[in-house]
């Protein structure tokens, strides 16, 4: 069983991961399509965003206010091919990244080991509270591991990790 603070210490873990994979990267290399398909960057890193608000919520926390239709970026989402007002730019996403991932941690560091462990209704059926927040982790997991071979569509190919 995962405690609260080794899910901390992943969560900071897979940010260092999102920023190494993202640096000197522009909005245009966050558009690059894989061939013969699939999603750009930019709709991964929306993705993980949507993810964090998956966490946030199963942990009963509360996302912000003001974040904006993340639509384009949810789970069954169009793949992104152009861009277009709906379509925020790569600095956006990765900020709100980093800002959702300090309100999970924040929100982590005040729940009680006892909220942590309550059982809740999850599309599995019902669940520890940390599992659910670790299962939409591990989703998070899955798509951060496709930011290296979009990252070289860009042309970036050194070794990151």
């Amino acid at each position: 069983m995962i405690t609260k603070e080794e899910f901390i210490q992943m969560l900071n873990w897979e940010h260092d991961v999102l920023r190494k994979q993202t640096a000197g990267l522009d909005h245009a290399d966050s558009l690059l399509q894989p061939q013969p398909g699939g999603n750009c960057l930019n709709w991964v890193i929306g993705h993980l965003v949507v993810n964090l608000v998956d966490i946030l919520n199963a942990l009963d926390g509360e996302a912000p206010a003001d974040l904006p239709d993340m639509a384009p970026y949810a789970y069954g989402s169009e793949p992104i091919h152009c861009d277009s007002p709906q379509v925020f730019q790569i600095h956006v996403l990765l900020d709100m990244y980093g800002h959702l991932t300090t309100l999970v941690t924040d929100h982590l560091n005040q729940i009680s080991e006892a909220d942590f462990d309550q059982q809740i209704d999850f599309w599995q059926g019902k669940n520890r509270r940390g599992y659910v927040a670790f299962f939409y982790f591990f989703h998070n997991t899955y798509h951060l591991g496709q930011l290296e071979p979009l990252r070289n569509l860009a042309g970036k190919t050194e070794k990151l990790i």
